[in-house]
């Protein structure tokens, strides 16, 4: 080993081991700047695991429009709360629509079921909701989202070009309604229930419109329990104006029923109340309430009957009665003509509701058909009648005539006839017609030439001198009439006057008489001859003497009979 390989400084003067630094040189070390990276990296993995933890699914929701859309500031709420901002706004393949990609939270992942909905959020206006989304004015459009109650979740949607009318999680129930036509009735429209509005109509199908509409009704809690298995639901849209026996009916339900169209629901009284509703459970929906009171009777027997006469104001609908009451109403009324009879004639259709008619004194089932038939043999007949003589109206009238020809139900083609009666105003008018018609062959002209001339034949006979003169000569009788009478009371006075004087003493004669019988009866007896004698001469005396009173009193009051004498049913 030579000078040149031995350590230098002494770095293996105690052995064969490494050299050691000197004591007392400084150590190099890592600048304190080098910190600031190494903080804004960590920060950066903290935020990006903090937004990679955070981060939800992205999800695509198709829209006709991209009307208010703005990646990167429309946001996506639920109840007031942003879920998520919208990416990227993108026309779909086809130019149909626009596809919205958004970034969801977290917090919205278990939300994204199936059923959740989605729609623009932007100022509208309707006659079922009113102004809504005017917020939107000041802070932007904004997507906004219900999600579904339940189902599996997934990342594509298709929004709703309108709001849903009830959010999903609002408490009620859900039922469906049948109809032939949905009139005015559409999303949103109100359902009332004795007036108040209890829901809204969510929406309907009209897929299969051949079979009907279903509208999907919404009836709010606690406003659902009062649905009964047993309830009717009607159209109540606008303003129903019906005429009858009563004249005009004008029904409105509300305003906001006549503009946005509504339905109105309840449960008919007298029938047996049944249980509540089930959700989705289908109801009729009948054209207006009268209708769904019809439903009420369940029974329903078609007869025929032929009217001879006109059925003018008798239409399908027109009722049919019995004493006064509906029973019935008309299905059909149409016009045949009769071979036979080289006639025309009317076949209307009826329905009879025996329901209507309530049975006393029954002890066991009644069959209406076998009561119908012994009416008929009683006399039951079928005729026209108007029932509201300003718009024409006629019903079918049954009622028993004692008098009508023996009769039977008979047999037609499909359905039963009831014999019918004359219209009773067809056969007036006939007899008027009747008379009419003998009247106008009259010989008026001849007749009212000869009433000229007999009235000219009076007047020239009255103007005659003969006629004058006879009457001056009556009318000189009567005064002379008159003259006579007025002097006979003149002195005919005193003479009444001095006969009462006369009569007065007769009377007391008679009294004396009366007397001198008495001793006459002690001294000749009850029974001889004499008395008996005397006797019947004084009653004939007293008779002349009453008579003679009699006719003084009525000279008195009519001293003019001497000349005319004793008037009749005088006393």
């Amino acid at each position: 080993m030579t000078d040149s390989d031995a350590p230098k400084n002494g770095a293996f003067e105690h052995g064969d081991g490494p050299a050691t630094p000197e004591i007392g040189k400084p150590r190099r070390r890592l600048p304190l700047i080098w910190l600031v990276p190494l903080a804004a990296i960590g920060i950066g993995l903290y935020l990006a695991w903090v937004t990679l933890s955070e981060k939800g699914p992205e999800i695509t929701i198709s829209f006709r429009t991209a009307e208010g859309l703005e990646p990167g500031k429309t946001q996506l709420r639920y109840k007031a709360i942003v879920f998520g901002t919208v990416k990227s706004v993108t026309l779909a393949p086809d130019g149909s629509h626009v596809i919205a990609t958004a970034e969801m939270s977290k917090q919205a992942a278990p939300l994204m079921r199936r059923d959740s909905l989605f729609w623009v959020v932007r100022p509208r206006l309707s006659a079922s909701s009113g102004v809504s989304g005017l917020s939107t004015l000041l802070s932007g459009v904004y997507i906004e989202f219900d999600p579904a109650k339940s189902g599996e979740t997934t990342d594509s949607f298709t929004g709703l070009e309108v709001p849903p009318v009830i959010p999903t999680d609002a408490p009620g129930t859900e039922f469906a309604l049948k109809a032939t036509k949905i009139g005015s009735v559409g999303v949103g429209s109100p359902i009332f229930y004795r007036g108040l509005e209890v829901g809204q109509v969510l929406g309907y199908d009209s897929s299969n419109a051949s079979a009907g509409i279903t509208i999907r009704a919404f009836v709010r809690d606690p406003y659902d329990r009062e649905v009964l298995t047993s309830s009717n639901f009607w159209s109540a849209s606008g303003v129903s104006l019906t005429t009858g026996p009563q004249g005009f009916r004008l029904q409105l339900d509300s305003l906001q029923a006549l503009l946005a169209g509504g339905i109105a629901f309840d449960t008919p009284t007298g029938v047996p109340a049944g249980e509540r509703a089930p959700p989705k459970t289908a109801f009729t929906l009948y054209s207006d309430q009268a209708s769904a009171d019809e439903a009420r009777y369940t029974i329903r027997l078609r007869y025929l009957v032929y009217f001879d006469s006109s059925v003018g104001g008798l239409v399908p609908g027109s009722n049919v009665e019995w004493h006064g009451l509906k029973i019935g109403q008309v299905v059909d009324v149409n016009l045949q003509y009769d071979v036979t009879k080289n006639a025309p004639r009317a076949p209307v259709l009826i329905e009879i509701e025996p329901q209507r008619v309530q049975v006393v004194g029954a002890t066991g089932p009644i069959d209406p058909e076998t009561v119908l038939k012994s009416l008929v043999a009683k006399g039951l007949r079928a005729e026209i009648k108007t029932s509201n003589y300003l718009t024409g109206q006629s019903v079918v009238s049954l009622d028993i005539d004692p008098k009508a020809a023996p009769a039977q139900l008979g047999t037609g083609d499909a359905y039963p006839v009831i014999p019918t009666n004359p219209n009773q105003f067809d056969s007036a008018l006939r007899s008027v017609n009747d008379i009419l018609d003998r009247i106008s062959k009259l010989p008026l002209d001849k007749l009212v030439l000869q009433a000229n001339d007999t009235m000219k034949s009076f007047q020239d006979l009255a103007a005659g001198p003969e006629i004058k003169e006879s009457l001056r000569s009556l009318a000189g009788a009567l005064t002379s009439a008159r003259e006579l009478i007025d002097k006979a009371k003149t002195d005919l006075a005193p003479a009444m006057q001095r006969l009462q004087p006369v009569l007065d003493t007769a009377q007391q004669s008679m009294k004396r008489i009366n007397s001198t019988l008495g001793s006459f009866d002690q001294g000749y007896g009850g029974s001889s001859s004499f008395k008996r004698d005397l006797t019947r001469l004084m009653s004939q005396v007293d008779d002349a003497v009453r008579s003679i009173r009699v006719l003084t009193d009525y000279m008195q009051q009519h001293p003019e009979s001497l000349i005319r004498g004793k008037t009749r049913g005088s006393n």
